[in-house]
């Protein structure tokens, strides 16, 4: 495909091939607003594979790349060359993966979480905070949900008071019902028992990172000091399965993190609760339109998203109140804020996650490893 100069924002992707979700997401998300055009990619490790998906993506041949060190190199040395590359492969290649088109000073959209640890989250936040040309932004999804960012307005806006608790879980059944053994581990969960790919933790880099930044992001407080259980499937399969946290924040306000992704019926229960001196906050994925807001003297008060009492949400939906808005809708909340902030069109603020809450979550992923394993209060740091 030869992009026409346009308003749009030209955009590579790394990962994402044929049998992957994630990938069909990010396509989607990125055409929601049509605010982007996707030039070229590496859609895979192997060439042959990499370049019948980027045909059928429609895109020019000389623009599908066998690897994402040539795609980097090329593209930077285009005069139509890409401004911005999404990068959705395994957490342990992010962080390198970026950094070659951080040097080529081509702005980022990478899937979570941050990095594959905490040695390689602070190099890639170094990295991106040294080049000044360059932006990040993280989809941490979740929080662009559009009764989320009215939670957030609310917290910021003293509704609920000064936060005092908060309780925050995410599950899901990787096996889809089935008992994890030696014989069928690798079938199952494939990659994700192999840390050099999937990084420190299975269970905290792929789903609690979700929860912890949904907890940062709604309260705007941060996890100061940390008691982690972590759970591994068994003695012989080392692949972390369950996390439950005590959180101390900032702020004086406890907390508690439960993730898992072995539990069984456990179908995507991404769920918080966040209590403040003068009421509180109750918002599950499975029903997003919704915010529960109960305040201390009188009756419970179910938001809706874009109705009435809930008008801020109204800047994130794409659809009228009465209708069911999610997954996609939030993904696309991302790739269009960040487009708004790279063509500079007004200086409002934005909401989307960056380097910022990459790292701080790589910071808590790190200490519920260290808790864990000493079986201590550890400071996040």
């Amino acid at each position: 495909m030869n992009a026409m100069r346009s308003n749009k924002i030209f955009f590579g992707i790394v990962g994402g091939g044929p049998n992957s979700w994630i990938g069909h997401v990010h396509r989607i998300a990125a055409r929601f607003d049509n605010r982007y055009t996707l030039c070229a990619g590496v859609f895979s490790r192997n060439k042959n594979i990499s370049m019948k998906f980027g045909a059928s993506l429609g895109l020019d041949p000389n623009r599908c790349y066998s690897n994402y060190v040539e795609m980097a190199l090329k593209e930077a040395k285009r005069k139509d060359g890409i401004k911005v590359v999404a990068i959705m492969t395994p957490p342990s290649s992010h962080q390198r993966i970026a950094e070659k088109f951080i040097e080529k000073n081509i702005n980022i959209i990478s899937d979570k979480p941050f990095a594959g640890d905490i040695l390689q989250a602070k190099k890639l936040y170094k990295k991106i905070k040294s080049n000044k040309k360059i932006k990040y932004a993280l989809t941490h999804n979740y929080s662009a949900y559009p009764m989320v960012r009215e939670a957030k307005k609310m917290v910021e806006l003293g509704k609920i008071g000064k936060v005092e608790y908060l309780n925050v879980e995410y599950i899901q059944d990787w096996s889809e019902g089935e008992q994890i053994t030696s014989k069928n581990a690798k079938r199952i969960l494939k990659w994700k028992m192999d840390k050099s790919i999937v990084g420190c933790s299975a269970v905290l880099n792929e789903i609690g990172s979700h929860a912890y930044h949904l907890a940062i992001y709604i309260s705007g407080q941060k996890a100061k000091k940390i008691y982690a259980d972590i759970e591994q499937i068994s003695k012989k399969i080392k692949c972390d399965k369950n996390a439950r946290v005590l959180m101390n924040f900032d702020n004086g306000a406890k907390g508690q993190l439960w993730t898992n992704v072995l539990a069984k019926g456990g179908v995507y229960g991404l769920r918080i609760r966040v209590y403040g001196s003068k009421g509180s906050l109750e918002w599950i994925q499975n029903d997003p339109n919704y915010l529960k807001f109960n305040p201390s003297k009188g009756a419970v008060i179910l938001k809706e998203r874009d109705f009435y009492f809930s008008k801020f949400s109204k800047k994130f939906s794409r659809v009228k109140y009465g209708h069911p808005e999610g997954y996609l809708d939030a993904f696309a909340n991302i790739y269009k804020e960040f487009a708004d902030f790279l063509n500079n069109k007004s200086k409002k603020k934005f909401f989307f996650p960056n380097e910022d809450e990459g790292l701080e979550t790589a910071k808590f992923i790190n200490a519920c490893k260290i808790s864990s394993n000493k079986k201590k209060w550890v400071e996040v740091k």
